[in-house]
């Protein structure tokens, strides 16, 4: 059923789906929806570690991201007002964050972790009716993506930088990182505080001070000639953001 649902199918049902993997019908796959008894963890896993195996360059990164489902009433687990890009701004939506794993040869997503809102986590009735694990309690979206990647560590998957936007730029998941062996390159928010040896100060003025040869357009014009980066030669050569002199896991 893997293969099939990653083929480009027109339609996409268990009648398609066995055709398109060489099933003499859908019988199989029937029966691995209706009756089967599997365990909707242990499959993931052992996707995203074939995933992994195919894609591994030596040199892979991983990105958390969230994204959000709109949905029509509270009725389902975790769904509450709250932020979504995917949905536009602030909506009655579901929100899980991603864990996705990308090399050269291409990308795929390997985790995923449903957001459960501190409203969802402390309604005990509504946890009770939709069937929310006793063990599922509050967790910021950091904390989730955290726990993906150790969760990734421990089955093997390996890669060098972990990304993410200013959502996963704190101190805590930055520490994970550190604690597994990961180089990172995060979004910070503008009034973050770095210290440098002078003084400490917000990124926005660490990044005034850096001259302006230390920039370069991250999509330059379509004609113009391209620009040789400018590399800071204490940086390690092997820092995604080495051309910008300034990024989370090496500072400015």
């Amino acid at each position: 059923m893997t293969r099939g649902m990653l083929m480009e199918l027109e339609d996409v049902n268990c009648w398609s789906l066995a055709e398109a993997i060489g099933e003499r019908g859908p019988h199989r796959l029937h029966h691995l929806l209706s009756r089967a008894v599997w365990n909707e963890e242990a499959v993931p896993e052992r996707t995203a570690t074939w995933a992994v195996d195919l894609l591994d360059d030596g040199d892979g990164i991983l990105i958390a991201d969230e994204t959000g489902d709109a949905k029509s009433s509270t009725d389902a687990v975790a769904a509450a007002r709250q932020h979504s890009g995917s949905v536009g701004g602030v909506e009655l939506c579901q929100v899980a964050v991603h864990l996705t794993f990308a090399t050269a040869a291409g990308h795929c997503l390997i985790d995923r972790r449903l957001y459960l809102t501190r409203e969802w986590a402390g309604d005990e009735e509504r946890r009770e009716l939709t069937g929310v694990p006793d063990e599922l309690c509050f967790a910021t979206k950091p904390q989730l993506a955290a726990d993906m990647l150790r969760a990734a560590s421990q089955q093997g998957i390996s890669a060098s930088f972990f990304l993410g936007d200013e959502v996963y730029g704190g101190r805590e998941l930055r520490t994970a990182c550190r604690e597994l062996g990961l180089g990172y390159v995060v979004g910070v928010r503008s009034s973050n505080q770095v210290t440098t040896p002078a003084t400490k100060l917000s990124v926005t003025k660490a990044a005034a001070r850096l001259p302006q040869r230390a920039w370069q357009p991250s999509r330059p014009p379509w004609n113009a000639p391209p620009r040789p980066p400018v590399t800071n030669p204490t940086r390690p050569t092997s820092c995604p953001s080495a051309a910008t002199n300034s990024c989370a896991c090496c500072g400015p």
